[in-house]
């Protein structure tokens, strides 16, 4: 596991650490982790059968670093940031990570609060070719707010991991996330991915 410093922008207002996996080098490049595209399954074209060892796979990984994150403390809440789209749309093929994150938390005797962040309205995944119709707006400040429902009682004055499965520099829907999280009383945010892309 490897660190790095979300620097504060027009979209976070203080420096967040930040911690990733691996590095995400390009879908089918030697040494990307491609486990990852498998769970984001865009075209629904695989079922929960064909992925398990996919979901295996981040298990293991993410187990392995949030338990050294925490460092034997269970004072945290984990929550994850919701697909671009509202999650009805998906199958539950494509909730995988999701899944993945929940049984990691209470496996480790962690607040669960991977459905605390909850997308109503869509919004553009930042990956155009990964989805036909890819309707809703492009990341901007307050992006969050705006398109997800949030259980704000549960954050105010809380010790988060905030988690998703890629961090990529200068999209900034992760920053904004964070930035909600402080709004709505989060003590402090830390970010963990499993990867994160060069840049």
């Amino acid at each position: 596991m490897k660190k790095f410093i979300i620097k504060k922008n027009n979209y976070i207002n203080r420096d967040v650490f930040a911690f990733y996996n691996c590095e995400y080098i390009g879908y089918q490049k030697k040494g990307n982790p491609d486990f990852i595209n498998h769970l984001k399954n865009m075209s629904k074209k695989y079922n929960e059968l064909d992925l398990v060892n996919d979901f295996i796979e981040v298990y293991e990984k993410a187990f392995e670093d949030i338990k050294k994150l925490i460092n034997n403390s269970l004072n945290y809440l984990v929550c994850v940031i919701p697909r671009s789209k509202i999650e009805k749309s998906y199958n539950q093929s494509q909730l995988l990570f999701k899944k993945a994150i929940s049984c990691i938390v209470d496996n480790l005797g962690l607040e669960n609060g991977t459905n605390i962040i909850h997308r109503i309205k869509n919004t553009k995944t930042t990956h155009d070719w990964r989805l036909e119709n890819n309707t809703g707006k492009t990341p901007y400040k307050g992006i969050t707010l705006d398109t997800c429902e949030i259980n704000k009682n549960r954050i105010k004055d809380k010790n988060i991991i905030l988690v998703d499965d890629i961090y990529t520099p200068n999209v900034n829907v992760v920053e904004d996330c964070i930035q909600t999280l402080f709004d709505l009383g989060a003590k402090d945010v830390i970010l963990y991915v499993i990867a994160k892309t060069r840049g």
